[in-house]
């Protein structure tokens, strides 16, 4: 056996060795050894910390360069030192937290649903708190929840399960504006130029003037639209609960083209040099020309894809919800080159966030943060590849 043991582990170092260097073809031809990410998302992550709670939301964190702030099921916002992972405050806000908390230079800003004592509805919130204190510097009661926020130009974009877009202003929560729809407003609003871009429950996106709350142009798909747009010099791009990619261009308000995948997307889609990324309730990770909308390539990851991919460079990060790992794809061809995997027993439940260094993951067990190479360690790594 032991010698059996050997053989293996020796042929295993063999053909570890041989993926380093040029092969032969079926042809006897030298073949190229396999393109190499030069994206830092390709380097390891490492665990640095994590916060285990019992009180998991499916919201992801907001980030700042030195705080995490995690909303917690039951109506609590906690603080967390980047770094360290210490508890610097923690808040009650009210009520049950109804969207991904958003912040600003000055403020967090966190929207919540209030209970009666029977646990019916009873009316909504929105709170400003100073992010070195968790102190509250201003609350405002509304009549419905806020499903997602956006803050840009001391305003808040707030997406409403009364079916309207608010524009709210950041020093008080009084509403400037809003736009109603067909149904509840959960696509997370864009704001580029003097335009806000937003999904909703009804199927269309619109673009509003970030100014009036004039409504500039609609287009309507065939489900809903949970996902943040992006666009381009030319178009905008989005996913569909109806399983398709879109198009818009930004000109002439029309259609440029629509690509299907196998299923629902609710995920944001991501632009990755001339290419869309967009992940399908189908597990799989597609790649879309973004002049034709033509497949380039589809990859397939375990568990169902809600997560939005997270491009740099020529890799893209993506995770599956209720799933242990986030995988790293290389852009050009869709080959998985890396992971970060939790620790056993962890299931992801929340989009990750990436800033700089530091990946945060909220899990069914609290928040893991992990943290990758530094700019010295990135150009070793790339000197000895």
């Amino acid at each position: 056996m032991q010698i059996i043991a050997l053989m293996l582990s020796i042929f295993l170092l063999i053909q570890a060795a041989s993926q380093d260097k040029p092969g032969k073809s079926a042809a006897g031809q030298t073949e190229s050894p396999a393109p190499v990410s030069t994206s830092r998302l390709a380097l390891p992550f490492k665990k640095a910390w994590q916060y285990l709670t019992h009180s998991a939301s499916p919201f992801p964190p907001a980030v700042d360069d030195s705080r995490i702030y995690l909303p917690l099921a039951g109506g609590r916002v906690i603080c967390l030192n980047r770094e360290t992972g210490d508890l610097l405050w923690s808040s009650e806000v009210g009520g049950i937290i109804s969207a991904p908390p958003v912040i600003n230079e000055k403020s967090l800003f966190v929207a919540a649903r209030k209970l009666a004592a029977d646990g019916t509805e009873a009316g909504a919130s929105l709170r400003a708190m100073d992010t070195s204190t968790g102190l509250t510097l201003w609350a405002r009661d509304y009549p419905r929840p806020f499903a997602s926020m956006t803050v840009a130009r001391e305003r808040i974009y707030a997406g409403c399960a009364d079916g309207a877009l608010y524009a709210l202003r950041a020093d008080g929560g009084e509403a400037v504006w809003k736009v109603q729809t067909q149904d509840a407003v959960r696509g997370l609003p864009l704001v580029a130029g003097q335009t806000v871009y937003l999904g909703s429950d009804d199927g269309a996106m619109r673009a509003i003037e970030a100014e009036s709350g004039r409504e500039e142009w609609k287009f309507q798909t065939g489900a809903k639209i949970s996902g943040q747009p992006v666009i381009d010099d030319r178009s905008i791009y989005f996913g569909s609960g109806d399983g398709f990619v879109y198009a818009i261009d930004l000109a002439t308000k029309k259609l440029r083209w629509r690509s299907r995948t196998g299923a629902a997307i609710e995920a944001s889609v991501a632009l990755a040099g001339e290419m869309v990324i967009a992940a399908s309730f189908d597990n799989f990770v597609y790649a879309l020309s973004r002049a034709s909308g033509n497949r380039i390539w589809k990859k397939r990851l375990e568990g169902r894809i809600a997560a939005s991919p997270i491009v740099e460079g020529d890799a893209t990060l993506i995770a599956s919800l209720r799933s242990d790992y986030a995988a790293v794809l290389f852009n050009p061809d869709g080959r998985p080159i890396g992971f970060f995997r939790l620790d056993e027993g962890m299931e992801i439940v929340a989009q990750p966030v990436l800033s700089g260094n530091t990946l945060a993951v909220a899990t069914d067990k609290g928040l893991v943060v992990a943290t990758r190479a530094s700019e010295k360690e990135a150009k070793e790594a790339t000197a000895v590849k």
